[in-house]
């Protein structure tokens, strides 16, 4: 029973169910407790775990955006497809967005701009997903390195 309790670690009442059709099938509950508690294995050893296991992502500083454009379904009533530009602070998780009635380079210029008024912490790193909303970059067959004429990156930059 000693083995059952410490190799494949039973829990109480699984070891009662295993050494009552297997050993001693008049075990009873508190009976295999005793005896568990008198040979020093009344707990199951703790298995080894990480630190902090609630904590999937890495911890960042505030200031590290996440931006974003998504599209709206268009509704039966509307003329034209909307957009939701939205930014995730990474480490308060602080959210804000703004609905478009377009996806040009000057909308993006605008919630970036709002971006940097609304913002409880300075803005320090900014990371897309490097559509051509936010970059230049075209993508095909050959990389290419971003030209920082795109109003974004400028913004950006400065």
């Amino acid at each position: 029973m000693i083995y059952l309790r410490t190799q494949p670690q039973l829990p109480l009442d699984d070891l009662l169910a295993v050494t009552s059709e297997f050993i001693e099938p008049s075990m009873s509950r508190s009976a295999l407790g005793r005896l568990l508690r008198c040979r020093g294995h009344s707990r199951l050893p703790q298995s080894e775990r990480p630190a902090n296991p609630t904590q999937p992502f890495k911890v960042y500083l505030p200031g590290y955006f996440h931006v974003n454009l998504k599209y709206l379904p268009q509704m039966a009533d509307e003329t034209s497809r909307r957009y939701v530009f939205v930014a995730i602070n990474r480490a308060t998780r602080w959210a804000p967005l703004a609905v478009k009635r377009a996806k040009t380079q000057a909308a993006t210029r605008s919630f970036l701009h709002a971006l940097a008024k609304a913002a409880p912490v300075k803005i320090r790193t900014i990371l897309t997903d490097n559509g051509k909303d936010f970059t230049d970059r075209v993508f095909g067959q050959a990389a290419k390195d971003a030209t920082r004429s795109h109003e974004f990156g400028a913004l950006c930059q400065a």
